[in-house]
């Protein structure tokens, strides 16, 4: 029995596996510090987000028109958005949850 893994090579969540080509602006942005990494996480999070949830319009676009050809991809297309759409908040709700966290600490 083959496994498909076509979700987890496309997803954009977790390292690449291809080599991709670093220009000027990401260079720079390594070089702000662990600041930088962070904001390039939670931007890297909000694309894959926006991405998903984009697919799964069109799929649902296909679906009202009539155009649907693969019921199965419009159903994966809708729960990869639905996940994404979670992690994405609760991703937001533990970063806020810990930023309070540390407003509490007394210095």
């Amino acid at each position: 029995m083959k496994i498909d893994n076509s979700f987890f090579a496309s997803s954009r969540i977790g390292p690449s596996l291809e080599p991709k080509m670093i220009n000027k602006s990401e260079e720079e942005g390594e070089k702000k510090g662990f600041a930088g990494g962070f904001e390039k996480i939670f931007d890297d999070l909000w694309n894959a987000t926006a991405e998903t949830s984009a697919a799964s319009r069109e799929e649902t676009a296909k679906l009202v028109t009539g155009t649907l050809d693969d019921l199965p991809n419009f159903m994966i297309a809708g729960e990869k958005s639905s996940i994404m759409f979670e992690l994405n908040l609760t991703v937001r709700s533990k970063v806020i949850d810990a930023y309070q966290e540390i407003l509490k600490t007394q210095v």
